[in-house]
């Protein structure tokens, strides 16, 4: 099979020369943090993809990591529950943090993405994970001045040539091209985005700050920690930023994945929660001086095993799922989501359970706030393009996806009085 091939620009081992540079015919693991050493879809997959638990060869790079080592250690353990031996599983030592598990300064591993034996280390592998931390530590380290190091360069080799590239949180956000370096969803929703190069004090509530990734994802904004820490909006926000051509973000949940095949370009949702995709190719931004407005933005949810065509942006339903449009089981007329004491508070349980599996509601809404002042209404909302599905699992466990979810956000003002009476 030809392989096909684009003209590049690379470095190689330290010296720049003009190459084709082939298309990635590898794979992505890209997890949204906090992955259980129980989660046996990811890390089953992962090692299947590295080439079998007797075959694989794992490098790891730390160096978004505060505990380098530390957690280089607990990753390899997690792979021994699997049949990985820790042998096969080695750490590239380039770290900005000094691992104060340790009687070495990690922080001396600084400038070591130039160190050809680490490439070449790199490149005998058939894997390489990235752990979480800071995603900017890996920016900076792994591509000083905007330039791929050697150790990047041969990173990427691997994943042109069939490997598979996986990180967790930080090691997530790195893989698209434009990479989200901080920021809320209430500070994207209300303030201008930070520019690049705009130094983020840590202490108060970070604006929204875009830089440039390592680029192994190329359909869109990878968010992580999505469901966890609310960070919805600030995707939203993020792709809006985007050129129209990749107007289309992805956030992947806790414990879950986003497993991505480069050849044919479609990714499966794998682990206990899923992925989030939001689409803004059609949708219209309207200037507000409240804050951000935007009108039919889509959204899709998938998990257990539900895949997704980057192509053709089209959802393919786990095989053991049922479609629930036409035939949906709840009948709630008006759903709202207001806070802690409304039922499904999980953006996935909102527009499935609420919406796409709710026969007489044609939408949903939630309001985002904090206390008297601006208010974000968030109105989602199903049409002839939507679309649900529903899987049984266990007892009172299941499944749901849904597919093209309209939503529109508008801002405006809310008082609230909470006076008690005398």
């Amino acid at each position: 099979m030809k392989m096909p091939y684009l003209l590049a620009l690379s470095l190689s081992l330290g010296s720049p020369f003009l190459y084709a540079k082939p298309q990635p015919q590898g794979q992505l693991m890209i997890v949204g943090g906090a992955l259980a050493s129980s989660n046996k879809a990811v890390y089953q997959q992962f090692i299947q993809s590295a080439g079998g638990k007797d075959k694989a060869r794992i490098v790891v790079i730390p160096a978004a990591s505060s505990q380098p080592v530390k957690y280089f250690r607990q990753f390899q353990q997690d792979l021994a529950l699997y049949d990985v031996s820790e042998q096969q599983v080695q750490l590239v030592p380039i770290a900005v943090k000094d691992d104060k598990s340790t009687a070495e300064d990690e922080s001396l591993w600084r400038d070591n993405a130039a160190d050809t034996k680490l490439a070449a280390q790199v490149q005998q592998a058939t894997a390489v994970w990235f752990l979480g931390g800071d995603q900017n530590h890996l920016v900076d380290r792994l591509k000083p001045d905007g330039k791929n190091s050697v150790v990047l360069d041969a990173v990427w080799q691997l994943y042109q040539s069939g490997g598979i590239v996986g990180g967790t949180s930080a090691g997530a956000a790195i893989m698209s091209d434009s990479m989200i370096a901080s920021g809320s969803s209430w500070s994207a929703l209300t303030r201008a985005v930070a520019a690049a190069d705009t130094q983020i004090n840590e202490s108060t509530d970070e604006p929204l700050q875009l830089r440039q990734g390592l680029g192994f994802f190329p359909a869109g904004v990878i968010d992580q920690h999505f469901d966890r820490r609310a960070r919805f909006g600030r995707l939203i926000v993020a792709v809006a930023e985007q050129s129209s051509a990749s107007a289309v973000g992805y956030g992947v949940d806790e414990d879950s994945a986003l497993f991505y095949n480069a050849q044919n370009r479609q990714f499966q949702a794998l682990g206990s929660g899923g992925v989030t995709v939001v689409d803004l190719r059609h949708a219209k931004k309207i200037t507000n001086p409240l804050g951000f407005q935007m009108e039919n933005i889509r959204l899709s949810y998938l998990q257990g095993g539900d895949k997704y065509d980057i192509q053709t942006q089209q959802l393919l339903p786990h095989p053991d799922k049922v479609k629930t449009t036409g035939a949906e089981y709840g009948d709630h007329p008006h759903p709202v989501m207001s806070g802690v004491f409304s039922a499904n508070t999980r953006l996935k349980d909102f527009i499935t359970f609420e919406l796409t599996d709710n026969k007489t509601a044609r939408q949903a809404v939630s309001y985002l706030h904090q206390g008297n002042g601006l208010v974000f209404g968030l109105t989602f909302s199903k049409d002839e393009k939507t679309t649900g599905y529903w899987q049984y699992l266990d007892g009172l466990k299941d499944n749901s996806s849904a597919h093209q979810v309209r939503l529109d956000i508008v801002p405006g003002r809310i008082q609230i009085d909470l006076k008690p009476q005398s």
